[in-house]
């Protein structure tokens, strides 16, 4: 029996599915990133090799005709060295091959048309693939110079927006209170070492975003301008893409941040429908990690 492996690597977790050689799907692991970029090449092997033993537990010791990788530190197809830093040792599979995690959810929709997809979770990015095959990528910068409308640029401004209503004393805000049961403390100047602290990660502050996602039905204003602002932002880079892709007849929504914040997915559906109308946008119903599955297949 033939087994392929095909991993989505998210900024906050990865999700690896294993099928047979007749596309059944026979095991699927959870476990943390493998975004070396943001917690170290040493950690996402470690965080890897972790889910790769989950697999081995229910399966026993399989080798892979195929593996094919999703990954949120890559905008395009990596070379061998980056390959062997993150998989050598780890995976036993004849062949390995790692592209972005955008890249592998266009995989998870209809193929047969010009399509794209942007994911906009823990960071953001969007990548489509045109009729010619050619593929496309805009954003996915990082959250230190973009990653527009990801939950971590929506909890980051949440928490700043919080801080500056602490300091005017505006300490019925709901933005405050918020930030007041997230951080555990009545007094928000005591959040500064937390924040700063090398311990905390990018995924740890973008878990405010559910709590600006909360308010903001709510009715608070600060939190519904929040949300709205950072989905134009997000908008301009799907533009740009959309730009150089006149034939997109298809644009996936995934990730945390549309499947669980419902203003924020009808502010992007309502403008990108003003904008393109001949572009359809819908959620993507197959997960990416078994769009990278579809690719192992194919290798």
């Amino acid at each position: 029996m033939k087994y392929y492996l095909g991993i989505d690597g998210g900024g906050t977790r990865t999700t690896a599915s294993v099928c047979d050689e007749s596309g059944a799907l026979v095991c699927k692991k959870v476990g943390k990133t493998i975004n070396f970029y943001s917690v170290g090449m040493d950690t996402a092997r470690k965080n890897l090799s972790e889910i790769m033993s989950d697999i081995r537990n229910e399966l026993g010791e399989i080798a892979f005709e195929n593996a094919f990788i999703g990954c949120s530190a890559l905008d395009n197809r990596a070379d061998a060295e980056i390959v062997n830093a993150l998989c050598g040792g780890v995976i036993n599979s004849k062949n390995i091959t790692m592209d972005s995690d955008t890249y592998v959810a266009l995989f998870s929709g209809d193929c047969s048309v010009s399509r794209a997809v942007v994911i906009c979770g823990t960071g953001s990015m969007v990548t489509g693939i045109d009729d010619n095959n050619v593929i496309h990528t805009k954003g996915g910068w990082g959250h230190l110079i973009g990653d527009e409308g990801s939950a971590y640029s929506i909890a980051l401004n949440g928490i700043k927006e919080a801080v500056v209503l602490f300091d005017e004393n505006e300490l019925d805000s709901p933005l405050v209170k918020a930030a007041q049961r997230f951080f555990e403390t009545e007094d928000l100047r005591k959040i500064i070492d937390f924040i700063y602290n090398e311990n905390t990660t990018k995924d740890i502050i973008a878990d405010f975003a559910k709590y600006v996602s909360i308010e903001a039905p709510k009715g608070d204003k600060t939190s519904i301008g929040i949300i709205e602002n950072e989905c134009r932002k997000l908008l301009r880079t799907v533009y740009s893409l959309l730009k150089g892709m006149k034939s997109c007849r298809v644009l996936y929504l995934y990730g945390g941040v549309f499947q669980n914040n419902a203003l924020f997915r009808d502010c992007f559906i309502n403008a990108l429908n003003e904008e393109y109308p001949a572009i359809r946008a819908e959620l993507l119903t197959l997960p990416p990690d078994e769009g990278a599955l579809r690719l192992a297949m194919k290798k």
